[in-house]
C-alpha cells in the first residue's frame, strides 16, 4: 500500500504474487512526493528500491548515477510547499530472464503548472526488493 492508499494491482504473471512492479512505481513515487513536500524525512525507501549500479537518463538527457540521484532527492528535501505525483498508463514491455522492462506516463502537478514525462523503467526482479523488484534504470522523455 502506497502513502495515499490501496491502489489497482497489477500482478505479473511470470513471477507470481510477490513481483509488482506497477506498486513499486507507484510507492516509490509516493515517497518522492512525501519527502518532497517534507511529510517524509527518511530516505530508506529509496536505497531500498535502487541497485547499486541503478542509471538513470533525465527528460534533457543527462545521465546520473544511483548516488547522484540519492543526493538530488536529499537536496530535495521539504523544498516542495504543492506537488502531486502520479503515475498512470503502466504498460509492461517485456518480462523474461529475470528482468522486468516497463513504461509509464508521470505527472507532477505544482501551484502553477504541471509537466508530464513517459519513462522506461528496467527492473531486476529481486524477492528480497519492495514489491519483488529493484530499479536497475530508467529514462524519462518529456511529453509536449
Amino acid at each position: 500500500m502506497g502513502l495515499r492508499g490501496a491502489r489497482r494491482r497489477t500482478w505479473s504473471a511470470g513471477y507470481g504474487p510477490r513481483m509488482d512492479w506497477v506498486a513499486e512505481v507507484e510507492e516509490l513515487h509516493d515517497f518522492f512526493e512525501a519527502y518532497f513536500l517534507g511529510t517524509a524525512t527518511s530516505i530508506d525507501r529509496l536505497e531500498a528500491a535502487l541497485a547499486p549500479g541503478f542509471t538513470m537518463v533525465g527528460p534533457h538527457g543527462g545521465v546520473s548515477s544511483r548516488g547522484e540521484i540519492v543526493r538530488m532527492v536529499i537536496d530535495g528535501h521539504a523544498h516542495a510547499t504543492s506537488l502531486r505525483i502520479e503515475t498512470s498508463e503502466h504498460r509492461l514491455v517485456a518480462e523474461r530472464d529475470g528482468l522486468v522492462v516497463g513504461t509509464y506516463v508521470e505527472t507532477h502537478h505544482l501551484a502553477d503548472r504541471r509537466n508530464d514525462r513517459l519513462t522506461t523503467v528496467v527492473f531486476a526482479v529481486d524477492a528480497a526488493a519492495p514489491h519483488g523488484v529493484r530499479w536497475l534504470h530508467a529514462q524519462e522523455t518529456w511529453i509536449t
